[in-house]
């Protein structure tokens, strides 16, 4: 058999750290991405510049459109002159006046490829565009432009629009209402260019959800917006619904340069994940089992043999002091669990005699009625009510059987009173299951019978359970509420400030209901006594899933 040799911790790390520290040599290759994505962010800066100064032309030409058509729209004596009814003949010499400053625009603005003025109330309709259109395209874009002057739109307020006549895009804007209307239209193909694009630039008009509107064919063969072969940037125009786009080819040289900054950076990944495995094989995995050896406990089946000796003595102390934690802890809790328990049933047997003074002298009054079917009624119910209420106090009930023995309370008070109370549930169906302590609700209703029920009116008591969901956990959030006068202002504060003084006082039910919450729950669940318009009210915040207060061991 192979001896093993012992090794200390520390030469284990220094060692394992400097096998880890020679393929961080591998980091040099971080500086050669550096390098090429520092190229790369210049060669998109230089096109992102090109491209500003190419929309900014375009934007200056547009404005520059814009403003002519304003002036004519707003200040043009002739134009306001087709806005109104007019004879023919003076709707005809307006608009011949407008066509000739259209005539003239259209030699002075080169972007400028179509002026329109239209009058439907006047049934005038100029046109002139500029040479190289085809009748049948000429025909299509007024029938386009007789359609949006039918609308009646006020386009005062409108921006450039694009529309799509015989499959191309043209943008156009349009001034005017209620049916007259200057108009001026851009074929997106015949925008001049300039010296700042580059050779192989691709210039693309687009909408701002990347729907090209020209160079679509190049667009759909080159899948461009999915395409890494390309550079793409852009940039909105202004006042309009469309962005300016350049699709610019990569240089050769990229991809060269990547491949071998890939290898590189591959290779250091891999030494680097090879001495990780070799540290958390001869360090980390021993380590860890230590580790989880001292959370689990002493138990002698988890030892095993470390060959590091720190290792070793560690998990020797560990043995010896976890044996004697062990039997102090047991001592402890026990202590502890008697101490609870003792308490909780001092608490539960701390019942003032009101309600059962109450039934017995209801039942002697029904015997003196001789009504004995009421009188077996009531007794059966309040026999219900005792065997719910000297039940354990250490075992939680459910939701629905709080319910249930809350219903026959208020059944006991059907029986006995001529105006009995009246309680509302509204229960989230997933809570009737909940587990919570004991007379957790029945505390509160008989609170209210007690103090809140008069002769000349009815008492209404409402029960309302959600789920609360919160980053810590999901709580159950029990809300009960009556429509009495509410808790006096002294009482109230004591109540909420949990002061002791008040167990020898009035509702006394509700501060020992208090006081179980806290054994249980500790400082996870939270009770608070308020008053509401309708009266008095109490809410429960309870966790849904968590260990009671004084537990040991995991959920």
């Amino acid at each position: 058999m192979k001896k093993k040799v012992s090794a200390s911790f520390q030469m284990n790390v220094l060692r394992n750290l400097l096998l880890i520290t020679l393929p961080l040599i591998g980091l040099l290759s971080v500086y050669n991405f550096y390098s090429y994505y520092t190229f790369n962010a210049k060669f998109v800066e230089s096109n992102q510049q090109s491209l500003a100064l190419y929309a900014r032309n375009m934007q200056i030409d547009l404005n520059a459109l814009d403003t002519l058509l304003t002036h004519i729209t707003v200040a043009d004596h002739n134009f306001r002159i087709i806005s109104h009814p007019a004879d023919e003949l003076q709707a005809h010499v307006a608009a011949h006046e407008i066509m000739i400053q259209f005539k003239s625009a259209l030699n002075s603005y080169k972007m400028a490829d179509a002026f329109f003025v239209y009058s439907e109330g006047n049934q005038t309709y100029r046109d002139i565009f500029t040479s190289g259109y085809p009748y049948e395209l000429k025909e299509a874009i007024r029938r386009k432009m007789h359609d949006l002057a039918k609308t009646n739109d006020n386009f005062y307020y409108k921006s450039w629009l694009t529309y799509e006549v015989q499959g191309k895009n043209y943008l156009f804007r349009l001034l005017g209402k209620d049916g007259t209307y200057a108009a001026i239209m851009v074929d997106l193909e015949r925008v001049y260019s300039t010296d700042l694009v580059h050779d192989g630039v691709k210039v693309i008009h687009a909408t701002m959800d990347q729907v090209a509107l020209t160079n679509r064919q190049f667009v759909e063969e080159q899948d461009l917006w999915n395409n890494d072969n390309y550079v793409v940037v852009s940039a909105p125009i202004e006042n309009s619904d469309i962005q300016l786009v350049f699709a610019v080819p990569k240089p050769n040289v990229f991809k060269g340069v990547f491949a071998i900054l890939f290898s590189l950076s591959l290779l250091a990944v891999v030494l680097v994940f090879t001495r990780l495995i070799k540290l958390n094989r001869s360090l980390l995995l021993p380590w860890l089992r230590l580790v989880n050896r001292i959370g689990k406990g002493s138990d002698p089946q988890l030892r095993e043999e470390y060959w590091i000796e720190e290792f070793q003595q560690v998990d020797a102390a560990f043995t010896h002091m976890s044996n004697e934690i062990q039997q102090l802890k047991i001592v402890a809790y026990e202590e502890e669990i008697r101490r609870q328990k003792a308490e909780l049933q001092h608490l539960q047997l701390q019942i003032r005699p009101h309600f059962f003074l109450n039934c017995l002298k209801s039942l002697y009054g029904m015997a003196q009625q001789q009504s004995f079917e009421r009188m077996q009624q009531m007794i059966l119910a309040i026999s219900n009510h005792l065997r719910y209420n000297f039940r354990d106090n250490l075992q939680l009930v459910s939701l629905s059987q709080e319910k249930e023995h809350v219903q026959n309370y208020i059944r006991i008070q059907h029986i006995a009173h001529h105006i009995p109370p009246i309680c509302e549930w509204h229960i989230d169906s997933a809570l009737m299951d909940f587990a919570l302590p004991p007379l957790s609700i029945q505390t509160f209703v008989e609170n209210s019978v007690k103090y809140t029920m008069r002769p000349d009116r009815q008492l209404h008591i409402h029960v309302k359970a959600t789920i609360l969901e919160s980053e810590d956990g999901n709580y159950a959030d029990i809300t009960i509420q009556d429509n009495g006068d509410g808790f006096d202002t002294s009482i109230l504060e004591e109540l909420n400030h949990g002061d002791a003084t008040i167990y020898t006082d009035i509702h006394v039910g509700l501060s020992n209901l208090r006081h179980r919450i806290s054994l249980l729950y500790g400082d996870k669940a939270w009770l608070v006594f308020f008053n509401t318009e309708r009266g008095a009210a109490a809410e429960m915040i309870l966790p849904l899933r968590s260990r009671l207060q004084g537990e040991d061991g995991t959920e």
